[in-house]
């Protein structure tokens, strides 16, 4: 999908209204294939507060759907929220955007393509029960429906934890500030 293309599918007529929760979670969960240079034109012509502000309610929104034993990828999600966080917060020139696109679209191809969770049956008992696999974002997806329909499911994250954080210094004063954001 390319930039115009892109700007269609999530209904915004300038990047400047990139700013409902939607739009995100639309970008970040889309199965079409988005060219990084359409993300990186949205982003580097978005409101920099505004995509910060829509990726920690993003993140905090997944985590909260993650099952109770989920400590592990919960902290890996938000190692990843504090890394693009970080970078579109710090974002000042060409190269800054272009880095937060690629970060985000590696995250995004991982979330949604290349992670893989076994979602096996909550009953230990049922050996006959195939063990189906799904990508981390249709794991939290089913997680959530059986917190609706009553359904349970047990989640094995093992091989889905294999995203490698890239390298981004944050500075004391902006961690300090991060912690106190959450608070």
């Amino acid at each position: 999908m390319n930039y115009s293309e892109m700007l269609v599918y999530l209904d915004l007529e300038s990047p400047e209204e990139f700013r409902f929760f939607e739009m995100m979670a639309d970008l970040i969960e889309s199965e079409e294939d988005i060219e990084l240079e359409a993300m990186y034109q949205l982003f580097k012509d978005a409101d920099r507060a505004e995509v910060s502000r829509l990726l920690d309610d993003y993140f905090e929104d997944t985590t909260n759907a993650l099952p109770d034993d989920s400590d592990e990828v919960f902290s890996l999600l938000d190692q990843i929220r504090l890394l693009l966080i970080g970078l579109i917060d710090n974002a000042e020139d060409d190269s800054d955007y272009r880095r937060f696109a690629d970060e985000f679209n590696r995250f995004r191809n991982w979330y949604s393509y290349d992670s893989q969770v076994e979602v096996l049956p909550d009953d230990e008992n049922e050996e006959d029960e195939p063990i189906e696999y799904a990508c981390l974002r249709d794991a939290i997806t089913t997680a959530r429906a059986d917190r609706i329909n009553g359904e349970n499911h047990r989640y094995n994250y093992e091989n889905a934890l294999d995203f490698e954080i890239d390298s981004y210094t944050m500075s004391f004063a902006e961690l300090i500030a991060a912690e106190d954001d959450e608070e």
